[in-house]
C-alpha cells in the first residue's frame, strides 16, 4: 500500500469516525430529552392519581347514610384536637373538600409547616375516613365508629379513646335488633390532607434546592403541632381546581367556579342554572361547599432539568382568567388535568 492510498483510508476512517461520534452524541441527546419527558409525565400524571383519588374518597365517615343537608357538614380546624373544632359533632362531619381557606389564612398549626409554599398558589383540604376497617384505637390517632343498631344513644363516636368506642354492630340472627353478644361497630381512621405546591423539595440543609414540588400536609396527632409534611411529586409547578357545583341538588355540577365561597352568580356558566335552579349563593361561611360534587384539577408539570437549547415562550391554560407563562427558562413544560367526583356526596343525591 502505497503512502497516498493510506492517507486516503485514514481520511475515510476519520471521516466515518466524525460521522459514528456526531450520531452518537445526537443519540445521546435524543435519550436524555426522551428520559426528561418520560419523568415529567410520570410525575405529572402520578399527581394527578394522588390528588384525584383523595377527592374520591372525600366525604366518605362510614356509611352511606349520613344527610347530605348543608347543615350537616362542618369545617374542620387542622390545628384542633377536640372532636366538635375538628368537624365532629352528632350532628356534623367535615367538608369534604375545602380550598380557599388555607391559601388566605394560614392556620397556626401549618403556618411553620408552609414557610415555602409558592406565592399565589392554591391549597385543597380532603377529608374523609379510611376504608380499611382493621383499624385498633392506639390512643393517638382519631378513628370513626358508626353505629349499626337503632338502640345506640348515638349514630356515631368519634375520638382517640378507646374506651369511647361502644357503639355495636347489627345482630347476626334475624330478629333481632342489635348484637347480643356485644360486638361492636368497625373503626376507621380519620384523614385529613392539605395538597400545596412548595418552593423546593429539600428546603433545608446542604441538600437544598428550587425545585417546585408538590407537597401534601397531613392530620397526625403524634406528629408536632399535628401535621406531618411530606414530598409528594417533584416538577410540580402550579395546580389550579375548578369546584363543580350542583344547584339543583340532582348530584351533578352544574357550573365550574374558583370559588365557591363568593357569589357566583354573574359567572356566566352558572347564571343560567342558577335562574332555573332558584340556587341562592350565599356568601357568608361555607354554605355552597357542601354542594361541590364534583373538582376539576389542572397542573402544571415541568422537567427537573433544563435542556439548554429549549427557550420556553408559551403560555399554559391552567383555567384560570389569566394563562401561565410565558416563562423564557429552558424548562421543558406540559399541563395536566382530569375532572375528579366526589362520590360521597354527589352519589347519595343521584339516589334521592
Amino acid at each position: 500500500m502505497s503512502l497516498i492510498e493510506l492517507m486516503i483510508a485514514v481520511a475515510i476512517g476519520l471521516a466515518l469516525l466524525a460521522g459514528l461520534s456526531s450520531l452518537y452524541v445526537s443519540t445521546s441527546k435524543a435519550r436524555s430529552e426522551f428520559n426528561k419527558t418520560s419523568e415529567q409525565v410520570e410525575n405529572g400524571r402520578f399527581a394527578l392519581h394522588s390528588i384525584t383519588r383523595d377527592i374520591e374518597m372525600a366525604g366518605f365517615y362510614g356509611r352511606a347514610s349520613q344527610p347530605v343537608a348543608t347543615t350537616s357538614y362542618a369545617l374542620s380546624d387542622p390545628c384542633a384536637t377536640a372532636p366538635a373544632s375538628m368537624g365532629f359533632t352528632t350532628l356534623t362531619v367535615p367538608l369534604p373538600v375545602y380550598g380557599p381557606a388555607l391559601a388566605a389564612t394560614v392556620p397556626a398549626c401549618l403556618a411553620a409547616k408552609l414557610t415555602n409554599m409558592k406565592l399565589g398558589t392554591e391549597v385543597l383540604t380532603v377529608s374523609y375516613v379510611s376504608g380499611s376497617t382493621s383499624a385498633t384505637a392506639d390512643g393517638t390517632n382519631y378513628y370513626l365508629q358508626r353505629s349499626g343498631c337503632e338502640t345506640d344513644s348515638v349514630s356515631m363516636v368519634y375520638s382517640n379513646t378507646a374506651s369511647a368506642f361502644t357503639l355495636l354492630t347489627k345482630a347476626p340472627i334475624a330478629g333481632q335488633p342489635c348484637s347480643t353478644t356485644g360486638t361492636t361497630a368497625e373503626l376507621r381512621q380519620y384523614v385529613e390532607r392539605s395538597y400545596y405546591v412548595a418552593t423546593c423539595d429539600v428546603c433545608t440543609g446542604p441538600g437544598a434546592d428550587t425545585t417546585p414540588t408538590l407537597k401534601v400536609a397531613e392530620f397526625a396527632p403524634g406528629a408536632p403541632n399535628n401535621i406531618q409534611v411530606s414530598s409528594l411529586v417533584t416538577g410540580i409547578e402550579d395546580v389550579h381546581y375548578s369546584y363543580g357545583v350542583d344547584t339543583d341538588n340532582n348530584g351533578s355540577p352544574d357550573c365550574y367556579v374558583d370559588n365557591p365561597s363568593v357569589d357566583n352568580s354573574a359567572v356566566p356558566a352558572c347564571a343560567a342554572v342558577a335562574a332555573a335552579a332558584t340556587y341562592t349563593w350565599i356568601t357568608s361561611g361555607t354554605a355552597n361547599w357542601p354542594n361541590v360534587t364534583a373538582v376539576r384539577v389542572n397542573l402544571l408539570s415541568r422537567n427537573l432539568d433544563n435542556t439548554a437549547s429549549w427557550t420556553d415562550t408559551r403560555t399554559y391554560d391552567l383555567g384560570r382568567a389569566t394563562a401561565n407563562g410565558p416563562y423564557n427558562d429552558h424548562y421543558k413544560r406540559h399541563v395536566y388535568g382530569t375532572v375528579a367526583r366526589i362520590w360521597n356526596t354527589g352519589g347519595l343525591r343521584e339516589n334521592q
